[in-house]
């Protein structure tokens, strides 16, 4: 019986989603075992996939030459799967749609503190750039999603196993506050009284609780308003969450989702001191949220 044929490729990203897949180590034994790896960039120098049963795609859609490689594979692959937060969001490289497409460029290439004599690249070699970043469904059909920056080895091969055996890929809808092993006191009582009465960043503070919330501890973290299933590893490195499996299925909005459910935890004055606000709460899914881009005269030429 021939083995199914599994495709992965990489679009605009860190491919941090192939590292993680490669790092299943002995498991990718087993995977191997049970399909046909036809193209792979970290294990072969295959350029376009034929014909395949599942593909995998990590990365956003932001250049042409990413859009083209994306519609090829779809029209190659009887399933295709987002690979990854860029994928499935936009993820980082979707902040780049806070600004016009030129502005983007010029701070750059141009403007950099390090940069002198700065010109802007030109060559056809060079992809070109699309005016903004999108997840790979606004572009093609997809399957299904893994999530995460990156997803676990152990989601990956949960989500391989799945797809290897026609199942659809399920994610819980829960979000991160449920994984969460920390302890919540005071978001567990009715009060009147904030939580907090400060906001501070990690390196603010002399010390942090590692077994209390840090939104208790006037910590901004994203688990209010990010889906579950990451094993919450940067919670128990005590580092607060940075919303990277993204919003939770009825949430799409997870930037205004988070500072909706943190309004009433925080004092909203002390927000405003947050360096970034939007880089905080649209981190990892501003593309695929309400507000996907910015919006001015040179979208309108």
């Amino acid at each position: 019986m021939a083995k199914p044929k599994l495709a992965t490729t990489w679009l605009t990203g860190c491919s941090g989603c192939h590292i993680s897949l490669v790092d299943l180590d002995e498991t990718l034994l087993d995977v191997v075992g049970q399909v046909e790896i036809t193209a792979c960039p970290p294990l072969t120098d295959v350029k376009e996939a034929p014909e395949v049963d599942v593909a995998l795609v990590e990365g956003a859609v932001a250049t042409e030459e990413n859009e083209e490689v994306l519609r090829r594979l779809r029209e190659r692959a009887g399933k295709l799967v987002a690979l990854g937060t860029c994928a499935c969001f936009g993820g980082i490289p979707g902040l780049r749609n806070l600004h016009p497409l030129a502005q983007a460029l010029q701070r750059a290439y141009v403007d950099t503190e390090s940069t002198v004599h700065g010109v802007l690249p030109c060559s056809e070699e060079i992809p070109r750039l699309q005016p903004f970043v999108r997840p790979i469904d606004e572009v093609v059909k997809v399957d299904g999603y893994i999530p995460g920056c990156p997803p676990t080895p152990k989601m990956l091969a949960q989500a391989l196993a799945a797809l290897l055996s026609g199942q659809e890929l399920v994610w819980s809808r829960r979000n991160l506050c449920e994984e969460c092993p920390r302890e919540h006191r005071a978001m567990k009582t009715t009060d009147f009284e904030f939580i907090s009465q400060n906001v501070s960043s990690v390196c603010e503070l002399d010390e942090i609780d590692p077994k209390l919330c840090f939104l208790e501890q006037g910590v901004p973290c994203l688990g209010v308003a990010t889906r579950e299933g990451c094993e919450a590893r940067c919670l128990a490195g005590n580092m607060p969450c940075r919303g990277c499996m993204g919003p939770t299925p009825d949430a799409k909005e997870q930037g205004a989702k988070w500072v909706n459910a943190v309004a009433s935890l925080l004092p909203a004055g002390t927000l405003s001191f947050l360096d970034d606000v939007m880089g905080l709460g649209c981190r990892f899914a501003l593309p695929a949220s309400l507000s996907p881009h910015w919006v001015g005269k040179e979208d309108e030429k």
